[in-house]
């Protein structure tokens, strides 16, 4: 038979042992929580990023558009006064 100090540190352990348990048990479910959450708000922040993206290609697309506007018109002033001098000569 097992003598009372020994059952004794054999219930501490087993204490010691159940409260390590809860508390992975607790952390685990913290987790499961949590995740979700983080989960979603990361989606959402891709989404913003992804609709950021395409407005800010669009936009970019735009702008080249327009540029390429006033760089015929300059080349085409260029070519009539080039054709101008010739003329004059």
């Amino acid at each position: 038979m097992l003598s009372r100090a020994k059952l004794k540190m054999l219930n501490v352990a087993a204490t010691v042992n159940k409260e390590r348990m809860q508390a992975g048990i607790k952390e685990i479910e913290e987790a499961t929580t949590v995740m979700p959450t983080l989960q979603a708000r990361q989606a959402a922040m891709l989404e913003d990023r992804a609709e950021w993206l395409h407005t800010h290609d669009k936009a970019m697309a735009e702008t080249r558009e327009a540029g390429r506007a006033p760089d015929e018109r300059i080349a085409n002033l260029v070519s009539a006064i080039g054709e101008f001098i010739a003329r004059q000569k």
